[in-house]
């Protein structure tokens, strides 16, 4: 008689999980009804756009840009283990943030563009306009007051002068996940699922 209750059980409990683990994949399928980057095994970083409250740029891994739900500013992190404070228009700041980045680029080993004038974390005072350049390799994260500063840099290292609008770039990469500045093997895991589309 134990036996049976025992099997029994057993069976319940299997029977049950096996529900709602075909619940959950259905409740996935039906949430994120286009998975063929998954299951091409190709890195989330590169092609998931939105999380739960967020849209998402991915920039150079680890860093992507990224919009809260329901606010029109873009910011990033910068992932320093020791944030750097300058002086910036008399302020000090800790560039350990941009927010809200108002245009960038993404070039090589660097990330680079503007932050918009804020509020500082108080917000009694204006944080004014500031440039930045992060190297990747080092995670140096530079900045600047000036633009004409800003633009003697990416002289020096080479680097192009355009600056993307991260609205322009979110409403492309939404159609097509494939970005310019992607490594080339995941450039091309992209271009591969996307042709079987």
């Amino acid at each position: 008689m134990k036996k049976n209750s025992l099997l029994f059980f057993i069976l319940l409990m299997s029977s049950m999980c096996m529900t709602n683990c075909n619940k959950t994949k259905k409740m996935k399928d039906i949430l994120f009804p286009d998975q063929s980057y998954e299951k091409a095994n190709v890195d989330i970083f590169y092609w998931s756009s939105e999380g739960w409250d967020y849209s998402v740029v991915p920039l150079i891994k680890p860093y992507k840009m990224q919009q809260l739900q329901g606010s029109r500013n873009w910011m990033m992190e910068t992932y320093i283990a020791t944030p750097k404070i300058e002086t910036f228009h008399n302020k000090n700041i800790v560039l350990n943030s941009f927010d809200p980045i108002e245009k960038f680029n993404v070039s090589g080993k660097f990330i680079y563009g503007y932050q918009g004038e804020k509020l500082d974390f108080d917000e009694k005072d204006k944080i004014p306009r500031i440039w930045f350049l992060i190297n990747i390799e080092t995670e140096e994260v530079t900045g600047f007051e000036s633009e004409s500063d800003f633009k003697t840099e990416l002289k020096k290292l080479n680097l192009p002068e355009e600056l993307l609008s991260p609205d322009v770039v979110y409403g492309q990469y939404k159609n097509d996940p494939v970005l310019p500045w992607f490594p080339d093997d995941v450039k091309k895991q992209l271009e591969e699922v996307k042709a079987k589309k």
